[in-house]
């Protein structure tokens, strides 16, 4: 799926999403969106109890609108089944910031070496994507959750884990950053192979078109036939 930058002089990027992944709509009124959201929940997880639903989508709509004032150009919520048959959710966003990233190979091992320092606390290093090197931290963060939230006085505070990565776009001056927030910190194992899938979902190039594959062969994209 192509996402839509926020600017016009930002490059097109483009996401291959694994299952349980959806994009939301991010012009949608907010009050229709949560309730699409309820009627999701109902759908596919009619026995959890109506507090974990209502949580659920207080947590995603809370998550969205701060990515939105943030710049996102891009939010999937991620609802899936854990293996004790707990609904999971999360949010998956993504951002190009205007950037130069340095000199060309650098920037993740440099960044993961600031981030490190930054957050003392992170688990932070560097990973190979199919699209190139990129860096990557993984730190829990403690939110406020305001009490009008829940129709009570004062606030309190929610525990989430986030992983952000961060790769250098390769030919513009941005670069992309995937942010993954969650709650879900007991199933945080399970997790990890749909985030790596996500990742590595990620592409500069849109989609190979198949029907190029009904020219003549002179007129074939060979590079990209090749390489996919």
């Amino acid at each position: 799926m192509a996402v839509e930058t926020s600017e016009a002089t930002a490059p097109p990027l483009w996401l291959t999403l694994p299952a349980g992944f959806t994009a939301i709509d991010l012009d949608e009124d907010p009050g229709d969106r949560m309730q699409r959201s309820a009627e999701l929940l109902d759908a596919v997880f009619p026995g959890a109890a109506p507090e974990q639903k209502l949580s659920a989508v207080i947590a995603a709509e809370t998550a969205l609108q701060a990515h939105l004032r943030e710049g996102a150009v891009h939010v999937a919520g991620c609802l899936v089944r854990a293996e004790d048959g707990e609904p999971v959710h999360g949010m998956l966003a993504v951002f190009l910031r205007p950037q130069d990233p340095g000199p060309p190979g650098g920037y993740p091992a440099r960044v993961a070496e600031e981030l490190a320092e930054a957050w003392p606390d992170a688990d932070v290093g560097v990973v190979d994507l199919p699209v190139g090197r990129a860096a990557l931290a993984a730190r829990d963060l403690t939110v406020p959750v305001p009490g009008a939230v829940w129709g009570v006085p004062g606030s309190t505070v929610s525990t989430v884990r986030q992983l952000e990565l961060l790769l250098p776009h390769p030919w513009s001056p941005y670069v992309v950053a995937a942010v993954f927030t969650t709650e879900d910190l007991d199933h945080w194992d399970e997790w990890l192979p749909l985030l790596a899938a996500a990742f590595r979902g990620i592409s500069f190039h849109p989609p190979r078109d198949e029907s190029l594959d009904t020219l003549p062969p002179e007129q074939w994209d060979t590079v990209r036939k090749a390489f996919g």
